[in-house]
């Protein structure tokens, strides 16, 4: 076991950063054992039991229950964008002080930018007029991505054409990106699409949404570190032959994500019962056509792996590594940041080549605005845009934004990037 170190010394050497830690569930115990919480709910320094409120929550009682025994302050702060009812809520179960200081370098202070940007986002969503279809809109992309896919799965099943199955694939990576928009949202029946790929709603709440979205770029963030060594986007010596010279040899990794999560899950028993509707592709090839077990196998390996390769693909062309992007390791200015200005040195704005609501959807688009309100859906992302580039413009920040291609070459030299950053690079904000 070997501990990482981080560029904020309250991380180094801690159990939620150790290397050892290759699942979401093991990352949440360690969290439990250092956050401080006492087997309760921590917001700030405040502890409260959540238990009876648990199935009242307006968001789904699986963010609890999974949350239990952690410091989940950055979590209330950025999903709760009207935070004035959720604090009264919140007060009711209120039972002491934590004993321990919070060990995260992340702020809310009340005229922070994210606070501010927040309250005005805020007051913005209670204007938007026609907002009920506009939601209607995600709900037809996610569900018009399956529902070709499912279409191309009886194809396959017809025709045994494996070009066939790589489309369906595509089709189906491309609703799988769609899907993680609703497994933000309270808990829905479309969040489960996520599982016909291989993947698990609860693994990818913890591992996107508690650890990504909250602590991007660091040693926290378990989208770094669960696929580390193989994928090593620290700006650390430690990087192996296949990342400092050959970076696109990860590429190779890309098919084998969702079905390794899979296998891992299925070893350590951690399967669920949503894991049941891993069974609806190969159901659908075999009762569709004629196809042997050993066809069926095949058509179904295809449409897996390529399903996988293209949801990796574009996760990690989504803007978060670039060589001008904050990554754990770089040197930092203070060891206390504004929430808000940490995920803006941690991606780049992507000039997307269509200003449309489905190329966002399946490409994880608009992606500084939905990491700084991962609650909102995507619909409602772009009537925001404007709220948020007057706010920088006050904060006298620079917003900056790269073509797909320039991204997409970014992410191969942060691969090979082995010398931390000077914190005066970022423009947007020194660290």
């Amino acid at each position: 076991m070997t501990p990482r170190i981080s560029s904020w010394s309250m991380w180094s050497n801690i159990p939620s950063t150790d290397t050892s830690i290759k699942s979401s569930d093991n990352w949440i115990k360690a969290h439990q054992q250092e956050d401080g919480a006492e087997g309760l709910w921590r917001v700030h320094n405040g502890l409260y039991d959540l238990r009876k409120w648990i199935h009242k929550h307006p968001g789904g009682p699986q963010w609890l229950e999974i949350t239990k025994g952690t410091d989940i302050t950055d979590l209330f702060e950025t999903y709760h964008l009207n935070g004035s009812a959720p604090a009264k809520t919140l007060h009711m179960y209120y039972v002491r002080e934590a004993k321990t200081p919070r060990q995260s370098p992340f702020t809310f202070e009340p005229n922070g930018f994210y606070s501010v940007l927040k309250s005005r986002v805020a007051e913005k969503l209670n204007c938007i007029e026609g907002r009920d279809n506009l939601l209607k809109k995600s709900m037809l992309i996610v569900d018009s991505c399956f529902l070709i896919a499912l279409a191309l799965c009886v194809t396959v099943a017809r025709t045994q054409n494996l070009f066939l199955a790589v489309l369906t694939g595509t089709v189906m990576g491309m609703g799988t990106v769609a899907s993680h928009n609703f497994v933000h949202l309270k808990d829905n029946w479309r969040m489960y699409y996520f599982q016909l790929g291989m993947m698990s709603v609860r693994e990818w709440r913890i591992a996107h949404v508690l650890s990504h979205h909250v602590y991007t770029n660091t040693v926290q963030d378990l989208e770094m570190t669960l696929l580390h060594p193989f994928i090593h986007w620290f700006p650390t010596e430690d990087k192996p032959f296949t990342s400092r010279f050959t970076p696109y040899l990860t590429l190779l990794v890309y098919p084998y994500i969702a079905p390794g999560q899979f296998c891992i899950r299925t070893f350590n028993r951690n399967n669920e019962k949503a894991d049941l509707l891993i069974c609806v592709i190969p159901i659908v090839l075999m009762l569709c056509g004629s196809m042997s077990i050993f066809s069926m196998f095949g058509a179904w390996y295809i449409i897996i792996l390529t399903n996988s390769f293209v949801f990796a693909f574009f996760g990690f062309i989504s803007s978060h590594h670039y060589p001008d992007s904050f990554h754990d390791g770089d040197y930092i200015k203070d060891e206390k940041i504004d929430w808000g200005l940490h995920q803006m040195n941690t991606i780049v704005g992507r000039n997307l080549p269509i200003n449309n609501i489905f190329v966002a959807s399946v490409t994880f688009g608009d992606h500084i605005l939905h990491h700084l309100f991962p609650s909102l859906d995507h619909s409602l992302i772009r009537h925001i845009q404007y709220i948020y580039e007057d706010t920088c413009k006050e904060f006298g920040l620079e917003l900056v934004s790269k073509p797909f291609t320039t991204i997409l070459n970014g992410q191969i030299k942060q691969l090979m990037r082995v010398t931390p950053n000077n914190p005066n690079i970022y423009s947007k904000q020194l660290m």
